[in-house]
């Protein structure tokens, strides 16, 4: 007859099976965050948007930064493991970019290093990359998508009615995400503003009446 410990460890060993099959598959990154490089220094923060691609845990992707670099650069090398992504990119030939953190669907943060090979000071600073909202040209069925905060064809408004349900969907609690957030629904609503403020006057019909000059003179 088997000895206890051997059906222990057989209970064990199904459990941990059961666990493995009832664990769902984590979802591979296919997002584009942007955001802010935040250095210790307290010197200007750096504007970067961040396009991530993941197949079998390597990533690829582009990033695009604002001052001082301004530049767009490609990965050469990022690998996700357990939702904590470790990536590299040479922004130019003197400097590389080290961006190591949690990475989810919705948000990528963590701290970052910039490489030089003219100096051995090596900038740090922390970073924290909110999911960017891509519209989509078509939906799952292949129709036309709608975007959810599209300017509307009604009236001005609809306009203000639509660029204050953006600024309450805006995350709330950290300051550089609310502030992205809220110059994207501005500059929505300036485009929304824009439209009905440059709608023609409708033109008076061809059947219009002409004003009464009186009865025609006798001849």
């Amino acid at each position: 007859m088997p000895q206890p410990h051997v059906f222990r460890a057989l209970l064990v060993f199904l459990i941990g099976l059961i666990g493995l099959a009832c664990t769902p598959a984590r979802a591979e990154l296919d997002e584009t965050y942007e955001g802010l490089l935040v250095p210790n220094n307290f010197e200007s923060a750096i504007q970067v948007t961040l396009q991530l691609h993941e197949r079998s845990g390597q990533l690829t992707g582009t990033i695009t930064t604002g001052a001082p670099f301004h530049v767009t650069a490609a990965l050469s090398s990022g690998v996700n493991k357990y939702g904590q992504c470790n990536m590299r990119i040479p922004l130019t030939p003197s400097f590389s970019l080290r961006l190591y953190g949690s990475c989810q669907s919705a948000l990528f943060e963590g701290r970052y290093t910039i490489y030089t090979t003219q100096s051995e000071d090596k900038p740090r600073g922390t970073f924290r990359l909110m999911r960017k909202e891509v519209k989509k040209e078509v939906d799952d069925d292949g129709l036309p998508k709608r975007s959810t905060y599209a300017p509307p064809t009604g009236s001005l408004t609809d306009c203000i009615k639509t660029n204050t349900r953006c600024l309450m969907a805006c995350p709330q609690g950290d300051y550089n995400s609310e502030f992205l957030c809220s110059n994207r629904c501005r500059r929505k609503y300036q485009a929304c503003k824009a439209q009905f403020s440059a709608t023609p006057a409708p033109k008076a019909g061809s059947g219009s009446l002409l004003p009464d000059s009186g009865p025609t003179p006798a001849r």
